[in-house]
């Protein structure tokens, strides 16, 4: 399993989470959640550990998305 794979996996185990995308030209995910039912801190902590677990150190930021014309 890939860091990629990795961080998805964990992601996808919190309640609340309902889709995980990676995008390799990008090196980004994007993940669709209800606010209600989990926060960005445990996201983002779910990202850090599941780095850490793959021998990497992941500082996770919120990215905007570009403009669609």
């Amino acid at each position: 399993m890939g860091c990629p794979d990795a961080v998805r996996a964990e992601l996808l185990k919190l309640a609340g989470v309902l889709a995980v995308t990676y995008h390799p030209e990008q090196d980004v995910f994007t993940v669709r959640f209800e606010s209600v039912l989990v926060g960005l801190e445990t996201i983002f902590a779910a990202v850090f550990a599941a780095g850490k677990m793959m021998g990497q150190e992941y500082f996770p930021e919120v990215v905007p998305l570009p403009m669609e014309s």
